[in-house]
């Protein structure tokens, strides 16, 4: 049984390792669950890229610093980030890795503090944060270990009410999400970060984890694209990584995304020292690959037809 105290570097990796695991069991669940921001249908698949990659930097570590495991995790995670949901996740681990930074091993004011931390990473990431969606549920989970912490240390008390809470308020996003009551169904983003969490809360209990995938009773996500309306405006999701050659400051990054927003919109922009991962949906793609170009050259670019992949999912 491990220290109810403290997280420690190792500790911290295994709850890494059986996050993703976790998520990538339950991924083609929460594939079903997606309509927002478009009905494409890979949240699960985007979310559970992003974390893997994380998870196979994590695995690398030989540090006995919880602060260069959650490090690691943050480089691993913006690389490999794919899709809004998969970015999203990415800033919630960066922000958390940097409320770690230079920490041997964490306890509840470490932890609460370095999930708030991500909680505001994310939010500033996204050009405009909608409630009802991954971001909520990250915010609802980060308040509620600040509120169990000031009542007790024992990190198993805290996370267990943390989970809970969050689930909560991941069952209360169809309020807040017209189309995802439409669809009946949960934000596919914020199950994601609930799967990650409850995988990482297994290991630190010291369960033999079992990574079956979990169908929920009685939902109606397996039509959950086909109930959304598909009033996709935007037709392209692309997503690339910038590697700068040149100065890029916070005017040049505020006059790039109003560029984007010209053109398109889900935009998520996170410039990290020498590289700018770039999400947007768009129906022109070129348009922000030429754009991109004028500030270096590009890596890890991708395009999908999200009008296309709806089709398919119905």
């Amino acid at each position: 049984m491990v220290n109810n105290k403290t997280i420690d570097a190792r500790i911290l990796s295994r709850m890494f390792l059986a996050g993703a695991k976790n998520l990538e069991a339950k991924k083609e669940w929460i594939n079903e669950l997606n309509v927002f921001p478009v009905p494409d249908g890979d949240t699960g698949t985007n979310m559970s890229l992003t974390v893997l990659a994380a998870a196979r930097e994590v695995e690398k570590s030989q540090s006995l610093k919880i602060g260069d495991v959650a490090k690691l995790a943050s480089n691993g995670s913006l690389r490999g980030a794919r899709g809004n949901s998969g970015v999203i996740s990415s800033q919630l681990i960066r922000g958390f890795s940097k409320g770690l930074d230079g920490i041997s091993q964490a306890g509840v004011r470490e932890l609460a503090a370095a999930g708030r931390r991500g909680v505001e990473t994310a939010y500033k990431a996204v050009m405009k944060p909608k409630e009802g969606t991954i971001l909520t549920v990250a915010k609802g989970v980060a308040d509620k270990t600040v509120e169990v912490g000031r009542k007790t240390d024992d990190l198993e008390v805290i996370i267990r009410g943390a989970i809970e809470y969050g689930d909560e308020v991941l069952n209360r996003t169809p309020e807040m999400l017209p189309i995802l009551k439409q669809a009946g169904v949960v934000d596919s983003g914020g199950q994601g970060l609930m799967q990650v969490l409850k995988g990482a809360f297994d290991v630190f209990l010291g369960k033999e984890v079992d990574f079956t995938v979990e169908q929920p009773v009685a939902s109606p996500a397996q039509t959950a694209g086909s109930k959304a309306e598909a009033d996709i405006r935007f037709g392209y999701c692309t997503e690339f990584i910038i590697m700068l050659e040149k100065e890029y400051t916070a005017q040049t990054e505020k006059e790039f995304k109003a560029y984007l927003e010209s053109i398109g919109d889900s935009i998520v922009v996170v410039s990290d020292e020498d590289i700018v991962k770039v999400h947007v949906h768009t129906n022109d793609p070129g348009l922000a690959i030429q754009k991109a170009l004028t500030y270096g050259s590009l890596t890890k670019m991708k395009i999908d037809n999200m009008r296309e992949e709806h089709q398919e999912r119905l």
